[in-house]
Formats: C-alpha cells, sequence, structure tokens
C-alpha cells in the first residue's frame, strides 16, 4: 500500500502529468468530441505508462536474480580500484 501511497509523487509520475498536459492538448480540437478525444488520448497514455511499468518491473525482477552478494561485491571491489586509479592518475598528472 505504500507503494500506491509514493507513485503518485514520484518524479516519473510528475513528468508523465506535465507531458500529458502540454502535448496532448495541441491534438484536441474543439467541438462534441473534444470529451472522447481527451478521453481516448489518456487511455493511451495509460497503456503506455503501464507497459513502461511493467518493463521496469521484469527487469528489476531479473535484476535481482542476477545481482547476487558475491557478483555486488566484485563490483564494489572493481569500482573501488578504478576510483584509486584515477585518484593516482590526477595526483601525477
Amino acid at each position: 500500500m505504500s507503494a500506491a501511497r509514493a507513485n503518485p509523487f514520484s518524479p516519473r509520475a510528475v513528468l508523465g502529468l506535465v507531458l500529458f498536459g502540454t502535448l496532448i492538448p495541441p491534438f484536441i480540437t474543439g467541438g462534441d468530441g473534444a470529451v472522447g478525444t481527451t478521453l481516448l488520448l489518456g487511455l493511451t497514455f495509460m497503456a503506455i505508462a503501464a507497459v513502461g511499468g511493467s518493463f521496469y518491473a521484469v527487469l528489476a525482477a531479473r535484476a535481482r536474480h542476477w545481482l547476487s552478494r558475491s557478483r555486488v561485491r566484485m563490483l564494489e571491489i572493481a569500482s573501488g580500484l578504478f576510483l584509486i586509479a584515477g585518484g593516482a592518475w590526477l595526483a601525477v598528472h
């Protein structure tokens, strides 16, 4: 339930609302079909957001299994060595 409360305040959701509010109105013509067009474009936006969110969820689930403790530790050691090497290079030059 906490994810449902936090999701509307995430930067991606806010950006989506800003994009929807600024990019969709130019495609809506005034008249009798404005409400239907707005609903259709809103549902299209929601479908695209659902597919994107599902993609991120599947990607995170796969990454969880791939990133074991030993692999994360190797990545930490490798990144630390690169930082040390970069600092040494800067000290020499």
